[in-house]
């Protein structure tokens, strides 16, 4: 059996074109990356090496800047913690080869993970077997108003 999804990899990158970890991936890192190609992308559990449990069919550049993704999950350990709700968070695992004088020479993704709580934030499966499973609402603080109507 198993279930689809979709969801953020990777949120959008720093506006001021910065990097908070050399595994963090730019604008157009993140608009030229091919998750899913040749038979798709391993999707792991936290990482763990041999924890494959489904694939990445497909990535694509969202409209925030951020690296979204569509995939499989087919074991069935893995889709119930999915399903429950205690693992919907996602973890780009990002490999990063470095020059002799330690500059970047190349990120590529390695895999996908399913984990508990990602590190990047926003980084959650949102859709289900084309069901909306999560939603992102932010209430900012403009000018000092604490109400949820609109300030004026």
């Amino acid at each position: 059996m198993g279930i689809t999804f979709k969801g953020v990899a990777h949120p959008p990158p720093r506006a001021d074109g910065k990097r908070n970890h050399a595994a963090d991936l730019s604008r157009a890192e993140i608009s030229s990356c091919k998750m899913g190609r040749n038979g798709g992308t391993d999707l792991l559990v936290e990482h763990e090496p041999g924890s494959q449990v489904g694939k990445v069919l497909a990535s694509w550049e969202g409209p925030g800047g951020e690296l979204r993704v569509q995939g499989v999950v087919r074991d069935e350990s893995a889709v119930a913690s999915v399903m429950s709700g205690n693992m919907r968070g996602l973890s780009l695992g990002t490999g990063v080869t470095y020059g002799a004088q330690g500059n970047v020479r190349l990120r590529n993704q390695d895999e996908l993970s399913l984990c508990a709580e990602p590190r990047r934030g926003g980084c959650y499966i949102e859709e289900i077997d084309g069901k909306r499973v999560r939603t992102s609402h932010n209430f900012s603080n403009p000018g000092g108003c604490q109400r949820l109507e609109p300030c004026r």
